[in-house]
């Protein structure tokens, strides 16, 4: 009798997992590189969902491997755009909380 570690539920549950995490992190942090960082725990929360659905509903084929990769790519481009806002933000005041961001459109 062959008992599997991994099966479609169980996967799925801790995707869910990694996204309620990543959640928590979002509305909870004040730091916004803890907000960039939970953001990348619910990607990848979304991208092991993806990838155990492909695996246990539909075999071996490569089809959610590629949009895992484009998933990725995003994921990288979309935390170098986010930390490149984040260096702006403390070189011009100091502060990198999320209370700064929203004074940002206020006038003084």
């Amino acid at each position: 009798m062959s008992v599997s570690l991994f099966n479609l539920p169980d996967c799925l549950v801790l995707s869910l997992l990694l996204v309620l995490i990543g959640s928590y992190g979002v509305f909870r942090r004040r730091s916004l590189i803890m907000i960039l960082l939970s953001v990348e725990v619910m990607l990848n929360g979304v991208n092991l969902s993806l990838v155990s659905f492909n695996f246990f509903r539909w075999g071996a084929t490569e089809a959610s491997h590629y949009l895992y990769m484009l998933s990725i790519g995003v994921a990288a481009v979309e935390a170098a755009v986010g930390l490149s806002m984040i260096i702006v933000l403390f070189k011009n005041y100091n502060d990198i909380s999320r209370d700064r961001v929203a004074q940002l459109g206020e006038r003084a």
